[in-house]
């Protein structure tokens, strides 16, 4: 009990720091492009399992990938997450090193109908980071160029399994994000004032997002431990807003100029297959494809999309040793509790800077589920990895880190209990 104790004031002061340092965001310098980098998922579990989990068969955890998942939810399910980027890029001679410390997503999950396995769930989860900061001096002066937001996702949905076999989920998804560039010049002389220009996109648009599991075990002994998972989204016309602050140098005064356009964010289709290698041990692999090519963030009329995004692909892959917090598969005490988690994945970005070829990025991860009462986890996870253009030396070469931390409460909310 001491031990539980002390581990979930460790999780809560974790947040509470996490709170306090937000608000410097800066990040890769790809992130200037279009809507950002995308971020593969909201919870350090995916993240650690190499962006794995369309068939993660996750009772501990609210699923972002994959709705048809959480029909394994069997208790009322809170979760938060947070996360720390550091960015290293080179280009010929010069050198950016950038860090991030920003909250990374919330959810919530209850299951309602057992006979079903039917859960409800809502939540927030970041899709993209589009945050940087670049600063130039010459005999001019000193330029600071800062783009700051990205785009975000709010969802509400609900899975079941009509058969023991297939489940099904369906996610309704607001889409929405504010991408701000901020460029700022100080003149060498002193008596100039200082001159500013900012842009500010916003944008909102509403999707579906579809799911589906096949259960190995509920079909045939031949299938036990394997499951089959898939989820859709499609794409979305965006409500776009392009605001353009101007203040002159040697100006207090500024002047505002907002016009209204369209934007588009693409369809995702993810699939992916799991086996259990043992009650406790299994592996995953899934594939993930979203065209960018048509996507844009902002134009007065629909356009056929962004020249400088591309398609986008990601294979991954993941193996866990799932948590045992309740002795569920078997007696266990201390580290033999833990989950412990590795993951790769290989793919290419939606990012076309001119003359590159296209953005890959090649990375390995891992991470640990640690217990912190009889059924909440405090998940961590570190992803290291590189960046590189396909035509070498046309884009910048980037070296990143990211660590993540989630913790995933559970509350008996919505289970019937037996009364004598």
């Amino acid at each position: 009990m001491q031990y539980y104790h002390r581990m979930r004031w460790a999780a809560l002061a974790l947040f509470l720091l996490a709170f306090i340092s937000t608000g410097h965001a800066q990040g890769s310098p790809y992130d200037v492009i279009g809507f950002g980098l995308p971020i593969r998922s909201g919870n350090a579990v995916t993240e650690a399992l190499g962006g794995t989990g369309v068939a993660l068969d996750g009772n501990r955890v609210v699923n972002d990938l994959n709705p048809a998942d959480w029909t394994w939810i069997t208790r009322a399910r809170f979760g938060a997450s947070l996360r720390y980027d550091y960015d290293n890029a080179t280009l010929g001679g010069v050198n950016d090193l950038q860090q991030n410390v920003q909250f990374s997503g919330a959810s919530f999950a209850a299951p309602v109908w057992s006979r079903l396995n039917a859960t409800i769930a809502l939540g927030y989860v970041p899709l993209t980071n589009a945050s940087n900061n670049i600063n130039i001096t010459d005999s001019l002066g000193t330029r600071n160029y800062v783009i700051r937001g990205g785009t975000n996702l709010v969802f509400a949905g609900v899975a079941a399994r009509p058969v023991p076999a297939i489940a099904l989920g369906a996610r309704l998804d607001l889409v929405t994000g504010d991408i701000r560039h901020i460029g700022q010049l100080t003149p060498t002389d002193s008596t100039a004032g200082v001159g500013q220009f900012e842009r500010d996109y916003l944008f909102y648009g509403v999707r579906p997002t579809f799911g589906i599991e096949i259960i190995g075990d509920s079909i045939s002994n031949a299938l036990s431990g394997i499951t089959i998972g898939a989820s859709y989204s499609f794409a979305t016309n965006l409500n776009s807003t392009n605001e353009q602050i101007i203040t002159p140098v040697a100006s207090t005064l500024d002047t505002t100029l907002e016009s209204s356009g369209v934007g588009r964010y693409p369809a995702a289709l993810s699939a992916g297959i799991s086996f259990h290698l043992s009650r406790r041990y299994r592996v995953e692999a899934d594939y993930f494809l979203q065209d960018f090519s048509s996507a844009y963030l902002y134009s007065p009329q629909a356009i056929s999309g962004d020249s400088m995004l591309r398609s986008s692909n990601r294979i991954s892959f993941g193996i866990e040793r799932v948590p045992n917090l309740n002795n569920e598969y078997g007696s266990a005490t201390g580290f033999d509790k833990w989950a412990l988690r590795l993951g790769f994945s290989y793919g290419a970005l939606p990012i076309n800077p001119v003359g590159s070829g296209g953005i890959n990025e090649l990375s390995i991860s891992g991470g640990v589920g640690i217990p912190i009462s009889f059924e909440s986890l405090l998940n961590l996870s570190v992803v290291a990895g590189r960046r590189q253009p396909v035509n070498a030396g046309t884009a910048p070469n980037e070296t990143f880190l990211r660590l993540g931390a989630d913790v995933s409460f559970s509350e008996n909310w919505f289970t019937p209990t037996r009364r004598q």
